[in-house]
Formats: structure tokens, C-alpha cells, sequence
């Protein structure tokens, strides 16, 4: 949590305010908008907060369990109650978006995963979803950011995520350059060792 709050100039929150604009436009640019799956999810805190545990869930290879999301919060820190999630579930698995499954340790507990006939969808919807936001970040990045801005978020940076940027920054370098040759300006990674230095003045 940053401690840097109630100083900003006009100027730098109208920065953050049409940054985080773009999110909400496109927050809807994709493909599932009127996708029932979504519009039930994303209509309501507590299956939004049950999305949530599922999609972590499904991408560690795990199924969920009535514990797991008992520990998810809706929208201003409100754990869910268990009647409401198991009111949830119910509906959810009567609509054909969940299935439960009884464990294999112990035949008295269920355990509950997205129907596998949603993947797909589910998975495209991560795609560009995450796509979007890239878009969001480099518009930013590029236009409408400022000094102020930069200067709090260049406190935040860590290592690994300029590692992870290069990896990225030098596979769109080259699909680049198979895309448009020699027409486009060249695309490098960053020199971590040389921004490590620029950081610490």
C-alpha cells in the first residue's frame, strides 16, 4: 500500500483518472460480453468473488472446496457467507457452469470446478482480457502518464518483472521484424544493469 496519498497535482490525477478509463471501456472488448457464463458471473459480488477463487483455482490445478471460498471477499473486505455460497454453487451447477465432484479422500466432501465444456471460452476470455490491459499499459505508458506518476512507480519496480519484460520485449522484437523487416524502428530489451543504475540516483 503506498503512503503516498492526498498529494497529487490535478494534473497527475487526471493522468491516473484517464488511465483507469480505458480499463473500464475495455473492460467489455471481448468476445464473451453476452457469453451467459459471463453476464451470471460478473452480475453479482458474491459469483464475482467465486469467479475469482475458481479461475486461481483451475490454474493451479486444483478444485474448490466450500473452505476456499468461505476465504474470498466481496468488494469492500465482506467475507462471503456459507449459506450464500452454497445457494451460489447450487445455481451455478443447475445452470450447466460448474460441477461438483466428490473427493477422492474422503467420499463425504464435494468439491466443485468449472464445466470443462467452458474452458475455451474461459480461456479466450483470460487472452484478451490480458491483451487489453497490455494495451491499456502501453497507452499509458506512451501518452497519458506524468513526471509525478513515473517517479512513484519507478519505487515499485522489482527485477524479476524487468527480466520478465525483456523476455516479452525481445519475442515482440522479433515478431516485429518478421512482420515488417527492416521498416519499422528497431525493437531492444532493456539493459537492467544500466537501469539499475539510472534508479538508484
Amino acid at each position: 500500500m503506498s503512503s503516498n496519498q492526498g498529494n497529487w497535482k490535478n494534473s497527475d490525477i487526471r493522468a491516473l483518472t484517464l488511465g483507469e478509463s480505458h480499463h473500464f471501456v475495455s473492460t467489455n472488448m471481448h468476445s464473451y460480453g453476452n457469453a451467459d457464463w459471463y453476464k451470471w458471473f460478473f452480475s453479482n459480488g458474491t459469483r464475482l468473488a467465486i469467479f475469482g477463487v475458481f479461475i486461481y483455482a483451475y490454474g493451479k490445478g486444483d478444485l474448490v472446496s466450500y473452505s476456499d471460498l468461505t476465504k474470498a471477499e466481496k468488494i469492500g473486505s465482506v467475507p462471503l457467507k456459507l449459506d450464500s455460497i452454497k445457494a451460489t454453487l447450487r445455481e451455478a451447477i443447475s445452470l450447466g457452469f460448474v460441477k461438483s465432484y466428490k473427493s477422492e479422500e474422503d467420499k463425504r466432501v464435494t468439491l466443485y470446478q468449472f464445466n470443462p465444456d467452458l474452458m475455451q471460452e474461459i480461456g479466450d476470455w483470460c487472452f484478451e482480457t490480458r491483451r487489453n490491459r497490455m494495451y491499456e499499459m502501453a497507452l499509458f505508458v506512451s501518452e497519458d502518464t506524468t513526471l509525478e506518476i513515473n517517479n512513484r512507480l519507478k519505487g515499485t519496480i522489482r527485477r524479476e518483472w524487468i527480466e520478465s519484460i525483456n523476455n516479452f520485449v525481445g519475442s515482440i522484437a522479433l515478431a516485429v521484424k518478421q512482420k515488417y523487416g527492416d521498416k519499422m524502428e528497431n525493437v531492444t530489451p532493456i539493459d537492467v544493469r544500466k537501469l539499475e543504475k539510472r534508479l538508484k540516483k
